[in-house]
């Protein structure tokens, strides 16, 4: 694997067979990946596990854990020929080939540190992909077209959908983490996408661990209008309700000067809920619709509110982690048509990405790929190029480094040395 690594650290991408510098590197290499090699044992599997043990051995001694999970879509428009490819929604809202992910990163509240937990590669396409509409029907007993096949397959449970998948991550992950450090307050943060009772209940009940979730606007509470028909979360009444002052927000790529929001927040029959209305200078409401929060934590007061919708603003950070490896590892850039040889390599990118941001720590930025461009001599511009050309620096420097320790050079022969070479130059 540390042939592999070293390419993608190198060269920022995920194109092997372009950074090899013969046929015979490149063949090695496949072959590992595509598991031709049996005295190589190279699984994704075997990846996650080593990261996610890494990972509960430095949370051992944390106070609060923080967990976001979220999919990322690896988009594949122009291929065809790739086996077991699948279909994902292109950033337009077209329907693309491309593959899905789900991955999981910890952060401790107040620290920098990422740490990386587990990536899980799919397609939709898979022989054992079964659809929850699918199911859905099947439990209906409503006809479609492949109901006899969806039929065995469901009866058979050998079957998996994204929600499925998902569930099976969010356990394993609260639950090595729980083993490893059982005194820590462990928090699930997911996207409006996970905005499902059977996640809330997975998190809540079957890991005892607390959960904030962005609630979609279409979420309906237990109470009914007069007429019958359900009544929107987000149109409801909220007990409490208060107003924090900011001189700068930031959310996405919107930024909020000099503005207002209004917190509210209420206790439901089975979660609790915050809903949040920004306003800028002017007055003006800064988003066309309210943002939903919900939780299975107390909320007391417009604080402990306002702290449930700062956790949460933290998942921005695996969004900064997917920009990272997309951008500095060429994430998507694969042309590989062995899906599980893409499995494998996928897996190998998440590693290599951790282990950059782990040797970055002390200088650890929200966007990583940040740090690494200016490194590159970006001067200010984060693009491919610079990226790629910071992680070779950072490299240098490291393997520099370490050969200067093993030389026990002290640090006055370090400086002559470097003076030298100043010169030179």
């Amino acid at each position: 694997m540390s042939k592999i690594v070293q390419k993608l650290l190198s060269n920022g991408t995920t194109k092997l067979f372009s950074t090899s510098d013969s046929r015979s590197e490149y063949k090695p290499m496949i072959r590992s990946l595509t598991g031709e090699n049996k005295s190589i044992k190279l699984e994704s599997e075997m990846i996650n596990e080593s990261l996610l043990e890494q990972a509960c051995k430095k949370l051992r001694g944390a106070k609060e854990i923080n967990i976001i999970h979220d999919p990322s879509d690896i988009r594949k428009p122009h291929s065809k020929k790739t086996v077991n490819l699948g279909k994902v929604r292109a950033l337009n809202g077209d329907i693309i080939n491309g593959y899905s992910t789900h991955n999981s990163i910890a952060i401790e509240p107040g620290k920098r540190e990422v740490h990386f937990l587990s990536h899980k590669l799919y397609s939709n396409n898979d022989e054992l992909f079964l659809k929850r509409e699918e199911i859905n029907k099947l439990k209906k007993e409503v006809l479609f077209e492949g109901h006899e096949e969806a039929r065995k397959l469901y009866d058979s449970g050998e079957y998996f959908n994204k929600k499925t998948l998902s569930v099976d991550e969010i356990k394993k992950v609260g639950r090595e983490l729980k083993n490893a450090n059982n005194t820590a307050l462990i928090t699930h943060i997911l996207d409006r996408e996970f905005d499902d009772n059977e996640y809330m209940n997975v998190i809540s009940e079957d890991l005892s661990q607390d959960y904030i979730i962005r609630a979609k606007k279409s979420r309906t509470i237990e109470e009914k209008r007069e007429d019958g028909k359900k009544i929107k979360l987000i149109e409801s009444d909220f007990a409490g309700r208060g107003e924090k002052i900011f001189q700068k927000l930031k959310i996405g790529d919107k930024v909020i000067q000099d503005g207002r929001m209004i917190i509210s927040w209420h206790e439901f029959d089975k979660y609790n809920a915050v809903k949040i209305k920004v306003y800028n200078r002017k007055g003006e409401s800064s988003f066309k619709d309210d943002m939903l929060i919900l939780t299975n934590k107390k909320i007391k007061d417009l604080a402990t509110a306002y702290q449930i919708y700062t956790t949460y603003l933290s998942r921005s950070k695996i969004e900064y982690v997917f920009k990272f490896l997309k951008e500095g590892l060429g994430w998507e850039k694969l042309q590989i048509q062995d899906f599980k040889a893409i499995q494998r390599l996928l897996s190998i990118c998440f590693y290599a990405a951790s282990y950059l941001y782990e040797i970055g720590e002390e200088k650890a930025y929200d966007d990583y790929a940040i740090l690494l461009a200016e490194i590159g001599g970006g001067k200010g511009k984060v693009t491919r190029h610079f990226i790629v050309r910071g992680i070779q620096q950072l490299l240098n420097h490291l393997r520099v480094s370490r050969i200067l320790n093993k030389k026990e050079l002290s640090q006055e022969e370090q400086i002559a040395l470097s003076n030298s070479c100043e010169i030179l130059i």
